[in-house]
């Protein structure tokens, strides 16, 4: 089976806050890891959207999220699950979360029922560890929170590289099976540029179409008066053959339905029949009382009229 690789748009934040224990001392078993959006962190973070998004439907999300994973939550110290890829060093478990997240209208989303492992109860109570750091994935641009990735006891919130660390162990989703994960923004984005991209292949397609027509309408127009000087030039030629007897009055049809190539050649064989002249004096018409076929004879034959009728005359005798 085909695995399709995408690249998932995620980016990667973290967010601590103090942990809170009872007034009577009591190590807490609940810890806040995200407040309700939209909200921002003191540092000026985030830098690609206005502002992190977190709500009962997206907490929904997260939390189902959560459940669907084979293993607890993991609470370690000073992120060193993120950071051992780097420095070598056990990433030992200060404690578990129970993949049931909760979210709390209005104060956010909690891990609660912790499980504290060793001497951390002893850790948090001694104020060796006051601060409990999220680190979350969330969509770029809009802000909306994804998944959360991992929780760290940890002195310093603001951790430096944090975010470079936190990619490195999301590599297993940032090649995943799926559609190409992308916001609302850019779907949109690449809708609009879809549209402009119609809108210009309509109106080139509408300016292929226009060009075609006035192509065609030219070869229509230049076909036409080419038919039309053909025409005439084989109506001139018509005309002057039986003007000048090299076709008789009862060749005229034949000769309408030749082309005009092959009367060319036809007439360019033909001899013109001076018999067809009026004679200088005006007497007679120069036909020698011969039919028509009989003076087409006269002009294949190369004989004159006169000639033909003598000896037409001659064979009668």
């Amino acid at each position: 089976m085909t695995q399709k690789t995408t690249i998932a748009q995620t980016a990667i934040a973290a967010l601590a806050f103090e942990l809170v224990s009872g007034s009577d001392g009591v190590i807490p078993t609940e810890a806040h890891l995200l407040p309700p959006g939209p909200f921002r962190a003191t540092d000026g973070r985030p830098s690609d959207c206005d502002a992190w998004q977190l709500d009962t439907a997206i907490a929904a999300r997260v939390i189902a999220l959560a459940a669907q994973q084979k293993n607890d939550i993991l609470i370690d110290f000073d992120h060193q699950s993120l950071n051992k890829e780097w420095n070598g060093q056990r990433a030992d478990a200060a404690g578990w979360i129970p993949r049931t997240l909760e979210w709390r209208e209005g104060k956010g989303l909690y891990g609660t029922n912790i499980a504290w492992v060793g001497d951390t109860p002893q850790l948090i109570a001694q104020k060796k560890y006051r601060y409990i750091s999220a680190v979350f994935s969330y969509r770029p641009y809009t802000g909306e929170v994804l998944e959360i990735i991992s929780v760290a006891l940890t002195n310093t919130p603001a951790l430096d590289g944090l975010e470079a660390l936190a990619a490195l162990a999301r590599k297993q989703s940032i090649f995943q099976d799926g559609e190409f994960d992308m916001s609302q923004q850019e779907i949109a984005a690449l809708t609009t540029e879809r549209d402009s991209l119609k809108t210009n292949v309509a109106a080139l397609t509408a300016e292929r179409d226009s060009l075609k027509a006035k192509v065609d309408a030219a070869e229509k127009e230049k076909a036409e008066a080419a038919l039309a000087a053909e025409r005439k030039q084989h109506g001139d030629l018509l005309q002057a053959a039986l003007t000048d007897g090299r076709l008789t009055p009862a060749q005229k049809p034949w000769a309408e339905k030749q082309s005009l190539a092959a009367l060319t050649e036809y007439l360019d064989a033909s001899k013109p029949l001076p018999i067809l002249d009026k004679q200088a004096d005006g007497k007679g018409d120069g036909q020698h009382g011969l039919t028509e076929t009989e003076l087409v004879m006269c002009t294949r034959m190369g004989v004159t009229a006169e000639q033909f009728a003598n000896a037409k005359k001659g064979a009668k005798a």
